[in-house]
């Protein structure tokens, strides 16, 4: 297996092929999985019913102003389209990871030739963090790829000659950041803004500031977010509304406000997403830094009187510029989560697609000592991940289906032979092929694992089950919920259509046992969380008692019960 020619001629249709592999049993091969999927899924659903309101994203009856409300719109239009349930709503979510994989190759293709497009669009689909957001029901995946896309104008743009060619270029890029507002506000223009302006004060292109193109797009942007502010702002709460949208969920984010609870919620620290980063980057960590090394020694090249230095700098200091700027300010934010660095990712990957040819040409120690230190992570992970899947799917009492066993076996045998044959061509000095076998492997142990591992994990993550026994509870008697988080609310919405009131004071929930004597109420019991204690409040405080009970399984499944009155 080499990086040959027919490989590379063809290499969007191979990234797409094998991104697919690498992504189709996170992305349809499992329900809603808590905490975040069933809510942000309950507001696409919600959204989709006839008369939805599709301005003001709501959960339950209640208004959610974190967010714009692009990408429930289009899951909105999934779930119209292959009718209501979690593949309908992720579906998109594939569309997404191609799209942004595709875009950071054609940005790498542009920079550096079609091997650096293959190699950055793979990382973009493959790395930890990136595969993380790209199956998980949540407005992060479309505001990556909503990045990759503005960073693929915004390069273009300048490096294209003046007028209509880098008018073109930036106006895709107005295009991108447009569609990235509508996901999250204006942390979709945090990457490339900064990218941009470093570049042009790193190259001393100062006069791209004033270029007219550059700005022409705005009209784009305007055009786009205005309407829908405008509509926002003719709801009598607007005004509200569009606080908690602009400033409480950006500022509140980034600093602590009064009132505002993010700081709350996640709270980090300074270095936490430098610590953090080797995870996020797993498995090509070591093939990361090998690519920050090179960058470093290429950015800063000096190109008097040297044309290959003139044209190979440029390309590796947009890359630095679309990561480290973005990473300082993150990582000076109050608050802290690993899926809010997913926008510096598309950064990482075109660092990766910078650096192969160059290792490939005439590799350096490091170089080596990195696709070595890559070529052993992936021996590893291929020999354990898929049978550990197994082995705890044992453990639980949860067997994969026959087929899903199979496939898991073929792809973990597969993914065995290319760790052999990625060591082998390590051995012979073949980089180009090593590096080849390394990104099938991982493919294949991705597909080996997740075939085994989501189904496993579904049974206690996915929270179906008690919506199905809080429905038919509901279908003959009045139904509340005790002390409610968001997660059972979006659940009850999404697969039941229910929205029972949410009592968390006992002076209310005796009002109204007392209103309707046959009130049924849905508790978590979860054990070991506190949450058991309510089983015993609600039996001894309101005379009630459990008429069904919902335990889901291990791994980690949590506890619901139905309690009425007692007669």
């Amino acid at each position: 297996m080499t990086l040959d020619d027919a490989l590379l001629k063809r290499w969007p249709l191979v990234l797409v092929l094998a991104l697919s592999a690498c992504l189709a049993f996170g992305i349809f091969g499992r329900n809603l999985w808590k905490p975040d999927e069933p809510r942000e899924a309950a507001i696409a659903g919600r959204m989709a019913r006839p008369g939805g309101d599709l301005v003001v994203p709501h959960l339950g009856e209640q208004p959610i102003c974190e967010k714009p409300p692009l990408y429930y719109w289009v899951a909105t239009g999934s779930i119209r389209l292959l009718g209501s349930g979690p593949v309908s709503v992720r579906l998109p979510n594939l569309i997404y990871a191609l799209a942004g994989a595709l875009l950071v190759g054609l940005l790498a293709r542009a920079a550096a030739g079609r091997l650096a497009a293959f190699t950055a669009g793979l990382l973009m689909g493959t790395l930890y963090l990136a595969y993380r957001v790209e199956i998980w029901i949540a407005t992060d995946a479309l505001l990556m790829a909503t990045v990759a896309g503005a960073l693929f104008g915004c390069y273009r743009g300048l490096m294209a000659r003046r007028g209509w060619p880098k008018l073109g270029w930036y106006t895709l890029m107005h295009v991108f950041l447009a569609a990235g507002f509508l996901t999250k506000n204006v942390v979709a223009w945090m990457v490339p803004a900064l990218a941009l302006v470093l570049f042009v004060a790193w190259e001393r292109r100062w006069r791209e500031l004033l270029a007219w193109e550059l700005y022409a797009g705005l009209a784009i942007q305007l055009a786009a977010v205005l309407p829908w502010v405008l509509a926002v702002a003719a709801r009598p709460d607007g005004a509200t509304y569009l606080r908690i949208f602009f400033v409480d969920n950006l500022v509140g984010r980034f600093t602590r406000l009064e009132g505002v609870g993010y700081t709350e919620g996640h709270r980090g620290w300074l270095g936490e997403y430098l610590v953090e980063l080797p995870v996020y980057l797993v498995p090509w960590t070591f093939l990361i830094i090998a690519a920050v090394a090179e960058a470093w020694r290429a950015s800063r090249k000096a190109c008097t009187g040297d044309q290959a230095a003139a044209r190979e700098r440029p390309p590796w200091r947009f890359a630095i510029a679309s990561v480290v700027p973005a990473l300082l300010l993150l990582s000076a934010s109050t608050t802290k989560r690993d899926i809010y660095a997913a926008v510096l990712m598309p950064g990482f990957a075109l660092l990766g697609g910078l650096w192969i040819s160059p290792a490939l040409r005439a590799p350096r120690r490091l170089d080596r000592a990195m696709v070595r230190a890559t070529a052993m992570l992936l021996a590893v992970s291929a020999l354990l991940l898929p049978p550990s899947a197994l082995v705890e799917s044992v453990r639980v009492g949860a067997p994969a289906s026959a087929a899903a066993v199979v496939l898991a076996a073929a792809a973990w045998l597969a993914s065995l032979v290319l760790a052999a044959r990625l060591w082998s061509a390590i051995r012979g000095g073949r980089l180009g092929t090593a590096l080849a076998a390394a990104a099938a492997c991982w493919v294949l142990t991705m597909l080996a694992f997740s075939a085994l591992f989501c189904p496993m994990l579904n049974r206690s993550q996915d929270l179906g089950p008690v919506a199905r026994a809080a429905r038919d509870v509901a279908a003959e008697h009045p139904l509340a919920i005790w002390d409610a988080d968001e997660t059972i609310i979006a659940v009850l919405d999404f697969y039941a259509g229910l929205t029972p009131p949410c009592i968390s004071a006992g002076e209310e929930l005796r009002r109204r046992l007392a209103a309707a004597v046959d009130l049924h109420v849905l508790t978590e019991v979860t054990g070991g969380a506190g949450k058991e204690r309510r089983l015993d409040d609600l039996e001894g405080g309101f005379d009630l008692e459990v008429e069904r009970r919902i335990d889901l399984p291990d791994p980690g499944g949590r506890s619901y019960a139905i309690l009425k009155p007692k007669r």
